[in-house]
């Protein structure tokens, strides 16, 4: 026990190990302090979307444990329009991913966290003079990509597609507003553009 408790070099713990130590002039065994490295993720945070959290969680709750490009394909073939407020979460992720020098070919979707926001209530006027309140809702959204080995990117679920020369490969390779024509059910808001 005294091993473990002179291995952390912080705490009172710590300092009391060290003191005996000197004071019997016997120095103790010295456990070797374990490395423990910060799991490699990045993070997006998008805060007071206007969607009720109710909704937009239907739509979130499609991307965790997939490939980071196969969410963002998901999302493309959702009909919700909150599917374009998460996939631009999952987009800003990865480039902070890459900013922090992870590699964007090794990332996983690990969580994607909705939370109520702030809400506004209105008065609503109802017959016969009456009258009640209507709330509006707003959600904060936050994402978090994983880095994690190869062999675990490979056993995602519909990995596989992501092959060079694939079908959805030349999908993603087309400008926005060809793409558009492709995808199944899929209503583009105005003035939306991912890459402009």
């Amino acid at each position: 026990m005294l091993a473990r408790l002179a291995g952390s070099s912080r705490g009172p713990a710590a300092r009391a190990v060290r003191s005996l130590s000197s004071a019997l002039g016997v120095p103790l065994p010295v456990a070797p302090a374990a490395e423990v490295k910060p799991g490699r993720t990045a993070q997006a945070f998008y805060r007071n979307l206007p969607v009720s959290p109710k909704k937009l969680r239907v739509v979130a709750n499609l991307t965790p444990k997939l490939y980071w490009r196969e969410a963002m394909m998901q999302l493309e073939f959702c009909r919700k329009q909150m599917a374009v407020m998460v996939k631009n979460a999952i987009e800003s992720a990865a480039g902070n991913a890459e900013a922090q020098g992870l590699s964007k070919e090794r990332l996983v979707v690990d969580e994607v966290v909705v939370n109520k926001g702030k809400h506004f209530k209105k008065m609503d006027i109802k017959a016969r003079g009456k009258t009640g309140i209507r709330k509006t809702y707003f959600s904060h959204l936050r994402v978090v990509l994983r880095e994690v080995a190869e062999e675990e990117v490979g056993r995602t679920q519909h990995f596989g597609k992501w092959r060079p020369g694939s079908k959805l490969n030349q999908l993603l390779a087309l400008p926005w507003a060809e793409r558009v024509k492709h995808l199944p059910r899929y209503k583009p808001l105005p003035g939306y553009d991912p890459h402009g």
